[in-house]
């Protein structure tokens, strides 16, 4: 009903040489990456999922999408004005009751054009409403052949749920999702250069509300004010990841930010890492700023890490391994006398529908993971952070995301590496 969906091809091919006849997907990132399906039910953080979608090796088989009967308007408005979600058929299931009251023709309501948009999707619905979502899944792999076949899960609950109807061989295919997910097609690529714009205009917003004065909850409150008006959704109450002014020697490592219980002085260090999600991709961009002036000193050290980072970049090629990145920024810190050139932490992953995407066997996130690293290759967007927690003259951080190319890597984010300072005054206070 749709253009071939190219991260579905990918995924098909990634799925024949490993040997899987069929994948079920219930993760949220998984479905969304195999269909384009998505809604606000998924931020709900439910464990139990909300929505499927099964895709079959043989490409002459449908890509099925599986979601409550009452989400059928959902689909309809995803693809009110670009084929968003991509399927062949579609199976449905009642969730909680509300499938049942939406079942029920209000006469004193008139019919729009969601409700038409809605029952146009009625030819790609496939076999009977059931009870629930493993149901609908084993109804759907039984219709399609699949008993006795290998059907890779990314949830083992989904598996068991539907062994007794449908005997299968069991496979995990967390580690082969993310594989695929890690090297982008095209039109992702170009989803992620708008994606950059944003984040361009987020974190020169962010700078923009720095000054004396200043109360770092407003800070907070202005970014996720920012992103909310411009379609991004924050990654927390604070909108980032690092955050606060670094003085007095606080810093709150669980929490990745300075407590916001006191106003930004001159001389403060801030650290802007603006997270949040835009069109289901992860925006992360750091920069450092000074409130006021920075000393020579700082700006010196600022920029020894800008170039390191630079050089860094330059490996970004495919062939390369990250895991041989930070030796480079060690050893130009140390160069260039940097005192504990040992406090620059560099941590190089993929990003998209998640801020780390890391192609390794899990768990790939411990620090054997990030040692050994993984290989780049042709279309990965990488994010390379470069965190230098120095203490004589206090830190410095710097992010950027990279399409990988088969020549120099092509930077997502326009913003300068340079750091960013401020003297604005504070504004009085409304009332």
């Amino acid at each position: 009903m749709s253009d071939p969906n190219p991260r579905a091809a990918r995924l098909r091919i990634k799925m024949a040489e490993e040997g899987f006849d069929a994948v079920v997907l219930t993760h949220p990132h998984d479905v969304r990456y195999a269909t384009g399906y998505h809604s606000i039910l998924e931020r709900w953080t439910q464990q139990e999922p909300f929505a499927g979608a099964i895709v079959f090796a043989d490409q002459a088989k449908p890509a099925i999408l599986v979601i409550p009967e009452a989400n059928l308007g959902i689909v309809a408005v995803l693809n009110r004005d670009a084929p968003v979600c991509s399927f062949d058929e579609i199976r449905t299931f009642d969730m909680l009751n509300f499938c049942e009251v939406s079942r029920y023709v209000d006469p004193d309501r008139k019919g729009g054009q969601l409700a038409e948009d809605a029952m146009a999707l009625a030819g790609a619905i496939r076999g009977e409403c059931r009870g629930d979502i493993v149901a609908a899944i084993g109804a759907a792999l039984a219709d399609h052949g699949m008993a006795g076949k290998r059907i890779g899960f990314d949830s083992h609950r989904i598996s068991a749920g539907i062994a007794g109807g449908l005997p299968h061989e069991f496979s995990d295919c967390l580690d082969l999702m993310m594989r695929v997910r890690v090297v982008k097609t095209a039109q992702e690529l170009e989803a992620y250069r708008k994606v950059g714009v944003m984040a361009d205009r987020v974190i020169a917003h962010a700078g923009s509300l720095l000054g004396p004065g200043v109360d770092w909850n407003d800070v907070q409150a202005g970014i996720c004010d920012f992103m909310v008006r411009n379609g991004v959704v924050p990654v927390d109450e604070g909108a980032m990841l690092f955050g606060g002014s670094y003085a007095d020697d606080e810093f709150i490592p669980d929490l990745f930010r300075t407590t916001g219980n006191r106003a930004l002085r001159d001389g403060d260090i801030v650290i802007l890492e603006t997270q949040g999600v835009l069109d289901g991709f992860w925006i992360d961009i750091n920069r450092t700023a000074v409130v006021g002036r920075a000393s020579e000193d700082y700006r010196r050290l600022h920029d020894i890490c800008r170039d390191a980072f630079l050089m860094m970049v330059d490996r970004l090629r495919p062939g390369v391994s990250t895991s041989t990145l930070p030796v480079i920024g060690y050893e130009h810190l140390k160069s260039k006398g940097v005192a504990t050139p040992e406090k620059l932490l560099v941590v190089a992953h993929g990003i998209g529908l998640m801020p780390l995407e890391i192609p390794l066997p899990f768990p790939a996130t411990g620090l054997a993971g990030v040692k050994q690293g993984f290989v780049m290759e042709e279309d990965m967007l990488v994010s390379l952070d470069s965190l230098f927690f120095g203490a004589k003259l206090g830190p410095c951080h710097m992010e950027n995301v990279y399409a990988v190319t088969s020549g120099a890597p092509e930077p997502m984010y326009a913003t300068p590496l340079q750091l960013i300072e401020t003297a604005r005054e504070a504004e009085p206070a409304l009332g």
